[in-house]
């Protein structure tokens, strides 16, 4: 009967791909020629005896068009409860643009945008985490849905032109066409993205110390769910562990058993990039983990709930730990001087070859934060927009607070106020996620620092050293993908990356049983029937480990 049931979820999976990546019902190549007469219209751009490109935005400086005269719109994804940013604001002051924000939560982001793409509505703007390379080659390079723009950039976008001549930013923004589609989003970055995070509290109340073992850690845990170790009296609310619903990031554990890996099952071996989503050591990590959920030690919910279910648990001190970004995303404690109740859990059994997988080398391009679409009329004027939005002190805003209220210019560089000296309200006002959607690009310079007046602690760099010592020395790099093989990678990438999550909750949730070797095999079979060894060597991975 598993076998049946497994089949049958890989062939829903197989069906489903079939309508991801497929455009409207526009033909390649008129979608091609829109896309070409876009390219081409920077260099046929005309100046009006005004000043104005093409009848409408000024050539130079600010505002970029006179009140009332263009307006254009951005989806993207974000989790603000009032969709109003105090950035987008300011920009509106500056450049007398208007824009229409279509904004939707992660969770149900992507699945409205394949619906905006396929009707052929879509917004002039598409920004966000919900883009891939996979989508520049399928709607930029093959459709023409996206435009190029490296000739607005060059012609109107001096701040982005600058970012692009950055060492290896322009290259690994350029499609394998040549033409580079989409606005740049660089930025100094951590070597740990998402990690365990540990109630220290709660370490203390069921008097244990850090663990630094997966037998430590599973003691911990239980002690976490049988002692009341929140101590509000209640022994059966505590939740041992959990994971943030957009990024759970589990497969990262398969590293305290030698061979950390990535959400998609891509792992670092002997400082080697290989595919660890079928390996024997993916199945013992897939074991132990399924071992811990049957003793009631991982959230219930963990494939099910989304990320505002996990943040009101963590909001109500119900968790020992979780894998985030940082721990304040789940316990909704502000930063302060001083650490605060959790602390980075560290990589377990260092001793015997436990190891983390480094994310980035500390800088990072991303290359699919926000394409401009063949609906938006003038792009050049949204290439503007944006490259306005990158001036130094709009960048400052959109990281930390508009200058002259959360940050003060002074002869010694910009001084970053304590912000807790501010109302409450206004403290959620000038909040980090209210001051511009943080799934769009922005941009400081990556040498650029903030005087501290009084500095928080900085959980992200102490985890960063906490972890040097135990990350892998290699990062996992990204590949475009060859044109040739788009079409049948767009397909053959969503069926594998479905039915690997899939798999992953059924044999954590006992579902499927990890330990009985058909099941397993049925899975590995499942894979390599889906286009697993085409798949990785069409990303340049030239290992399946076994």
């Amino acid at each position: 009967m598993k076998r049946k049931a497994v089949a049958a979820v890989l062939t829903a999976v197989m069906v489903a791909s079939m309508f991801t990546g497929c455009g409207s019902d526009n033909g390649s190549s008129s979608a091609k020629s829109a896309s070409a007469a876009s390219a081409a219209s920077a260099a046929n751009d005309t100046v009006d005896e005004d000043g104005k490109v093409n009848g409408i935005m000024y050539q130079e400086g600010l505002p970029l068009v006179d009140e009332g005269d263009y307006t254009f719109s951005i989806f993207c994804d974000d989790s603000s409860e009032s969709g109003e940013f105090i950035m987008l604001d300011e920009f509106k002051k500056q450049t007398n643009v208007d824009v229409d924000l279509k904004i939707y939560p992660y969770e149900t982001a992507t699945e409205r945008l394949n619906l905006d793409l396929n009707s052929g509505d879509y917004a002039d703007v598409i920004g966000g985490w919900t883009l891939s390379d996979n989508a520049i080659l399928t709607y930029g390079v093959n459709q023409g849905v996206f435009i190029p723009l490296e000739d607005y950039f060059e012609k109107y976008c001096p701040n982005i032109s600058a970012i692009l001549d950055l060492p290896g930013v322009r290259e690994k923004m350029t499609a394998p066409d040549g033409h580079i589609y989409t606005i740049p989003y660089v930025c100094t970055d951590t070597t740990v993205g998402y990690s365990p995070y540990i109630n220290t509290k709660w370490l203390e109340n069921v008097g244990m110390s850090m663990p630094t073992t997966t037998d430590e850690f599973e003691a911990v845990l239980k002690a976490f769910k049988e002692q009341d170790a929140n101590g509000n009296g209640d022994a059966s609310d505590e939740i041992p562990f959990s994971t943030d619903p957009n990024n759970k990031h589990i497969e990262a554990m398969a590293g305290y058993f030698g061979l950390p890996m990535n959400k998609l099952g891509i792992a670092i071996q002997n400082e080697k990039v290989v595919y660890g989503g079928v390996s024997d050591t993916y199945r013992e990590f897939l074991s132990w983990f399924h071992k811990l959920y049957a003793e009631g030690l991982v959230d219930v919910e963990l494939y099910t709930q989304d990320s505002s279910t996990w943040e009101g648990k963590g909001n109500q001190d119900l968790y020992g730990v979780s894998i985030a970004y940082g721990s304040n995303e789940f316990t909704g404690i502000p930063a302060a001087e001083e650490r605060g109740d959790f602390d980075s859990m560290p990589v377990l059994n260092t001793d015997k070859d436990g190891i983390w997988l480094r994310d980035t080398e500390g800088f990072s391009v991303y290359r699919t934060q926000a394409v401009i679409t063949n609906k938006a009329e003038h792009p050049e004027i949204i290439c503007r927009w944006f490259d306005n939005a990158f001036a130094l002190e709009n960048g400052i805003g959109c990281n930390r607070g508009p200058v002259g209220v959360i940050v003060n210019k002074e002869d010694d560089g910009y001084h970053a106020i304590d912000t807790t000296t501010l109302s409450e309200e206004d403290q959620e006002k000038y909040s980090w996620g209210n001051l511009w959607p943080q799934s769009l690009p922005k941009y400081l310079p990556v040498d650029f620092e903030f005087v501290e007046e009084h500095p928080m602690y900085d959980e992200k760099k102490a985890t960063e050293e906490a972890y040097e010592a135990n990350l892998t020395k290699e990062i996992i790099p990204s590949y475009w993908i060859d044109l040739d093989k788009i079409d049948t990678f767009s397909d053959t990438n969503t069926a594998i990356k479905d039915f690997f999550e899939q798999q992953q909750a059924q044999f954590v949730c006992g579902e499927l049983d990890i330990d009985n070797d058909a099941d397993w095999q049925a899975y590995v079979d499942g894979m390599y029937s889906l286009g697993l060894e085409d798949w990785v060597a069409t990303q340049g991975i030239e290992e399946i480990a076994k």
